[in-house]
């Protein structure tokens, strides 16, 4: 007889991205983004080398790792592994602003298949995009923007 499916799976522990520079990619998401960092989560070698660090994000539960993986964060450049949410176009505008006030380059807001989104570049090139809960009828007449939207 075979065994039953398992029964426990509670959805997402954490995500991982890759970082060429640790620190610097968990300044983008602590500083641009509302991440927390978590010192005492920091991950070392036997030796005492950082190869990675966990962020929070408390409201939603959420454990981000950026892992010190160079080759891995060469190739994800131009990709969007996550795309993050938020309310409403009105949000997108104000995240608009403060991307410009961080000097941070980012895509005006566009016109998605179900909603409107936003997209901007973390440290390794990583496209991290920004899509609304609010959305519109639904269609396949959406912004293009090559750069943005690959």
């Amino acid at each position: 007889m075979s065994p039953a499916k398992p029964t426990s799976f509670n959805g997402i522990h954490h995500l991982k991205l890759p970082a060429n520079e640790i620190r610097k990619t968990e300044a983008f998401y602590t500083q641009v983004l509302p991440f927390k960092s978590c010192p005492e989560l920091d991950h070392y070698t036997p030796d005492g080398k950082l190869f990675a660090v966990l962020l929070t994000y408390n409201p939603a539960s959420l454990m981000l790792e950026i892992r010190h993986n160079p080759e891995q964060a060469r190739i994800q450049k131009g990709w969007d592994p996550v795309t993050w949410s938020v309310d409403s176009r009105k949000d997108l505008e104000e995240w608009g602003a403060w991307l410009d006030e961080k000097g941070i380059s980012h895509s005006k807001v566009l016109k998605g298949m179900k909603g409107w989104v936003m997209a901007a570049e973390d440290p390794d090139g990583k496209i991290v995009r920004l899509y609304t809960v609010e959305d519109h009828e639904w269609t396949t007449d959406v912004d293009k923007d090559a750069y943005w939207l690959r």
